[in-house]
C-alpha cells in the first residue's frame, strides 16, 4: 500500500503540472500557471524525502497551495467558486494525507 500511495500522489503532482503546462501554451505564462507547476514540482521532490514525518508536514502544506491556488483560479476564470469542485478537492487531499499518514508516516 506504501507505493500505491506513492504512485497516487505521483501521479496527482505529474497531471496538476501538466494542467499548468496546457495552461501555459493556451493563454501564455502566467504567475498562476506557473505556481501550479511549481507547487506540483515541489509535490515530486516532496515525496522522495528520507524524513517522512517532514514529508507529510511538506505535503500537506503543497495541498493548501493547491487549495489557494485553485481558489484564486476559480475566481479569476469564473468570478465565483464552484464550491462542489473545491469539496472534492478537498476529499481528494484528505484521502492522500490519510493514506501518507497510516503507511508512510
Amino acid at each position: 500500500m506504501v507505493m500505491v500511495t506513492y504512485v497516487l500522489i505521483g501521479l496527482y503532482a505529474i497531471l496538476t503540472g501538466a494542467a499548468g503546462v496546457i495552461q501555459w501554451k493556451e493563454t501564455g505564462v502566467q504567475v498562476r500557471s506557473f505556481l501550479f507547476v511549481l507547487v506540483s514540482t515541489g509535490m515530486l521532490v516532496t515525496l522522495f524525502l528520507p524524513n517522512k514525518n517532514m514529508m507529510f508536514a511538506l505535503l500537506i502544506m503543497v495541498f493548501l497551495a493547491l487549495h489557494i491556488l485553485a481558489i484564486m483560479e476559480g475566481l479569476k476564470k469564473k468570478g465565483r467558486l464552484t464550491y462542489s469542485h473545491h469539496l472534492v478537492r478537498f476529499l481528494v487531499h484528505l484521502i492522500f494525507v490519510a493514506l501518507v499518514f497510516k503507511y508512510i508516516n
